[in-house]
């Protein structure tokens, strides 16, 4: 029996290098190569700091002749202006002047006033006025402003007079194109130094500055050496600066090894030069020291580098261990714990995804509730501001931020012109969190900005690091555009509220006491909250719509009611003005009609209480005639009622006469079209130029004119204004003003129909005059007032003879023609507050207030006169007769004095026709109804010779 074994091979495991030593060679392979590559880029840095160095020398050479150049144009324009002064000034001593410009120019040492010859005139120097020893100076100090006529600035030179070193500043005065006097003043080389305050140190730069002669006018080193040396020759032996000099250079010596770099600027107008040296121990020393120092940390951190990784390494099982652990207390649901792993490797890593995953479970819970309140507040109110403040209090809360504010996007100008502007109504903000309120609440979106760019493409934007104090936010395109409440923010997010694909605002979350990273869940907890203040926004404007819609239906209701109840239509027209401006909130609500005085006037109007009343204003600045017939034909384009071309009527304007016929109402003005006027700038507007002076008067700055058509007759125009600002106007005012429009023509319609039939009612067709039911209803009113006043009111009865031969002779179209030239003869014969009417067949009736029986015989006598003396067409000569009674002289009421004056009628055809009667009491010297008509004749010529 064999037994068979199983072998196993055992191979031995490879040595393998534990945590730390691996740890270890990493640290020595990764910094070798960088202690290298550091060393090449600190010699690398050390040569470009000694370029830096030249650049900086070069551009501060720049700068001090800029300066020098600015300081001598100060000092010249000083000084000439002081010669103007002395030149205006002539008649006083000049010396007052100058003291004062020593006073004021510290630098000027001295002053003087010559004439072109040189004679000395007045000599300042110090403060005081100097005696002139020697009154004559020589000309070469000035010479060429006689030749050029300008102002000169001399180089380092010395005083004619005391002999100090100086700048002189030579000003000519002039007078008719000559010299009259010259102005030199002194100013003290020193004086420069003052640019340069502050670089006088071994370790500042050193400046020179070297007029046109090559001689030294002043130094910041050692000043008092340099001052006035040739700068082309070697120094004193004994000069400490003598290191400094060097033939090889163009300036003063300064380019050996005790400088490092220097530059050399020109100031060509002047001849000078500048030269700034920079001493090598500020630039090349200081960077050899550096070098060796970043050498010395580099070994250092090799030395800490590995030291660190040791330590690492020991602490490595503890953490795993302790990641383990929590990860287990995440795993179990408890979402306050956290992975507190302190490292920055591949475990920190994982437990920091660990927290995140928490975090984010949290914060998506925290969410929920969120969105849960915002919905609760949507369903429960419909006050989109209440909704809009607890929505950025909420989200605030949430995200814990330092300010949480809501923009609009204010829609008032349309104007693509006009930039955009955000309005701040809703903002939160936290205190502890270093939040502060908005003082700006207005933001203007320029074309080109950040914040125009959300707007325009409707994404959200998150900004994370806004360094403090760095310039201008990224919102904006300048430092200008950005307000001072912006410049606090570290970091903060940006999302637009959309609504039909068109943005109407924004929401910005703000984060000002430090940088912030935000998360993704954070930007969709400000999506979603965007899209609910979208929902509250859009239900809170159906509820606007519907609240103004049934507002509007409320008023046009109210009209229509007025127009169905009342006749009176000034009634219905001043409650339609007053009721339409308090619902548009405008200043003034006009209506316009034709009347007598112009085509189109004021006749209706409410204002505000702050406006003057504009009512009988005609909109035409000039009178105009409407009449086809009597005007030309309308240029196109010059006949506009704001914005109504009245070039297409087709009928012209019949306006209502006036008089004791009580008027024809006026027929209207046919249009093919009438189109509604919107004009939101009166000032941008074309249209509004020919009625400017009306516009003007009323103040207006925008409007909105509705014709008022009745079966396409225009029978006036509806106005609204807003006369305190411009305004844009919104489809529904329009809507409403076209509405309420449509509603005053009905009322102006049926106004008119029954002024039309009452006209029709009490006239007589015929005649015109009034019919015989007015004039029973005329005659009890004068009656009731005569009895008031205790004034006679007399009646005249007047009957047209021969009547029924003249019908059955030539034809009733005669006679009516003979009864329509009587009625002509009595509309102008007749006084203002007399009123004629046709009793009926020939007979005619004027009724005579306020007139005595004598005075009624005489206007009776005048009448038939008149009408014997006119001729009728297609007939010749009539005659009629009179009777005249008068009330209450003759007659006790109404029947009775229309009695009396029928028996005086009856009795003047008696007598023959042709004349008057009156009517008086029995027991008279005269007749019993009769005056002889010679008589009244005679009185009538008394009085008027009398007259």
């Amino acid at each position: 029996m064999h037994c068979m074994g199983s072998l196993r091979v055992v191979r031995p495991t490879p040595y393998r290098l534990n945590i730390q030593t691996r740890l270890l060679l990493l640290c020595l392979s990764v910094a070798t190569p960088l202690l290298a590559i550091g060393s090449f880029f600190l010699w690398q840095q050390y040569s470009m700091l000694k370029s830096q160095s030249q650049r900086d020398v070069t551009i501060e050479a720049k700068l001090a002749g800029h300066a020098i150049d600015e300081w001598l144009k100060g000092e010249r324009e000083a000084a000439r202006a002081l010669a103007i002064s002395i030149n205006l000034f002539k008649a006083d001593s000049p010396q007052r002047l100058i003291i004062s410009a020593l006073h004021n120019h510290p630098g000027w040492s001295e002053v003087f006033l010559v004439d072109p010859k040189g004679k000395l005139l007045s000599y300042v120097a110090n403060h005081k006025v100097r005696a002139q020893s020697n009154p004559q100076l020589p000309l070469n100090s000035f010479g060429e402003i006689l030749l050029k006529k300008h102002s000169k600035v001399s180089g380092y030179t010395t005083s004619p007079l005391s002999g100090r070193p100086a700048l002189l500043i030579n000003v000519p005065i002039h007078q008719a194109d000559k010299i009259k006097e010259i102005l030199i003043v002194s100013i003290e080389p020193t004086a420069l130094l003052n640019l340069f305050h502050g670089l006088n140190e071994q370790s500042s730069p050193v400046v020179t500055v070297i007029d046109a002669n090559k001689k030294v006018i002043t130094r910041t080193l050692h000043n008092e050496i340099w001052e006035g040396q040739d700068a082309t020759v070697p120094p004193p032996a004994d000069n400490p600066d003598d290191r400094l000099w060097d033939t090889s250079s163009p300036g003063v010596g300064i380019t050996n090894g005790a400088f490092g770099t220097f530059a050399l600027e020109p100031l060509p107008d002047l001849g000078w030069l500048v030269v700034v040296a920079e001493p090598k121990s500020t630039t090349l020393n200081g960077a050899h020291n550096w070098l060796m120092l970043m050498l010395l940390l580099a070994l250092s951190a090799l030395g800490v580098s590995l030291l660190l990784a040791f330590l690492a390494t020991m602490h490595f099982t503890k953490n795993i261990n302790l990641f383990v652990q929590e990860a287990f207390a995440i795993g179990q649901g408890d979402l306050s714990r956290r992975v507190n792993v302190r490292a920055s490797d591949e475990l920190g890593t994982l437990a920091h995804a660990f927290n995140q995953m928490a975090s984010k479970l949290e914060i998506d819970q925290e969410q929920k509730f969120l969105v849960e309140r915002l919905a609760e507040a949507i369903r429960q109110s419909l006050d989109l501001d209440q909704i809009l403040d607890t929505t950025v209090r909420e989200l605030g809360r949430t995200l814990s931020a330092s300010r949480c504010c809501l923009a609009l996007l204010d829609d008032r100008e349309s104007d693509f012109e006009t930039p955009r502007q955000l309005v701040f109504e809703h903002v939160w903000y936290d205190s502890e969190q270093d939040g502060t309120p908005l003082n700006n609440r207005a933001l203007v979106v320029a074309s080109d900005s950040v914040l125009e760019m959300i707007l325009t493409q409707g994404s959200i934007l998150s900004l994370d690091l806004l360094e403090e104090g760095a310039g201008p936010s990224p919102l904006f395109q300048n430092e200008n555009g950005s307000p001072d409440d912006w410049k606090s923010i570290r970091s903060l997010i940006a999302c637009p509220i959309v609504a039909n694909n068109v943005s109407k605002g924004l929401i910005l979350v703000h984060q000002c006491n430090q940088l912030r990273t935000w998360s993704d869940s954070e930007l969709e907890l400000v999506q979603t909250t965007a899209r609910h203040v979208t929902l509250a926004m859009q239900h809170a404007q159906l509820y606007s719509r519907t609240k103004m819609m049934a507002e509007q239906e409320m008023l046009i209701n109210h009209i229509v009611r007025s127009v169905r109840s009342s006749l009176d239509l000034n009634t219905i027209l001043n409650t339609a003005t007053e009721e339409l401006a308090k619902a548009l909130g405008v200043s003034r609500c006009q209506i316009a009609q034709p009347n007598k005085n112009g085509p189109l006037v004021v006749s209706h109007e409410f204002h505000t209480t702050d406006l003057s009343s504009t009512q009988g204003v005609s909109l035409y600045s000039e009178p105009l005639d409407f009449h086809p017939a009597g005007s030309k034909q309308p240029r196109p384009g010059h006949n506009l009622v704001l914005g109504i071309d009245l070039n297409k009527i087709t009928s012209s304007w019949d306006l209502p006469s006036s008089g004791r016929d009580g008027g024809n109402p006026g027929r209207a003005v046919t249009l093919k079209e009438a189109p509604i006027a919107i004009i939101n700038d009166i000032n941008s507007d074309s249209r509004t130029l020919p009625f400017k002076q009306f516009l003007d008067q009323v103040g207006s700055k925008s409007l909105i004119a509705a014709p008022l058509l009745s079966e396409q007759h225009l029978v006036g125009l509806l106005i609204v204004h807003q006369c305190d600002h411009e305004r844009t106007w919104k489809s529904s005012e329009i809507q409403l003003v076209q509405a309420i429009a449509d509603q005053l023509a009905i009322a102006i319609t049926h106004a008119h129909l029954f002024a039309q039939i009452r006209y029709q009612a009490i006239t007589d067709g015929l005649t015109g005059l009034y019919n015989h039911v007015y004039f029973k209803h005329r005659l009890a009113e004068e009656i009731r007032l005569a009895d008031r006043k205790g004034m006679p009111c007399s009646l005249l009865m007047i009957d047209l003879d021969n009547l029924k031969q003249i019908n059955d002779h030539f034809g009733h179209p005669v006679g009516d023609q003979a009864i329509r030239h009587v009625a002509g003869i009595l509309k102008t014969l007749l006084r203002s507050g007399d009123t004629a009417a046709r009793y009926g067949g020939e007979e005619f009736v004027v009724i005579l207030p306020e007139t005595s029986l004598l005075e009624a015989g005489l206007i009776g006598n005048r009448l038939c006169s008149q009408i014997a003396n006119a001729q009728v067409p297609g007939l010749g000569r009539i005659t009629a007769s009179i009777g005249a009674a008068s009330y209450p002289r003759q007659a006790i009421d109404l029947d009775d004095l229309i009695g009396k004056a029928d028996k005086a009628l009856y009795c003047a055809k008696a007598a023959g026709r042709n004349q008057i009667w009156i009517f008086e009491e029995p027991g008279r010297p005269v007749p019993e109804f009769r005056v002889p008509q010679r008589l009244l004749a005679a009185k009538n010529r008394s009085a008027n010779d009398d007259a």
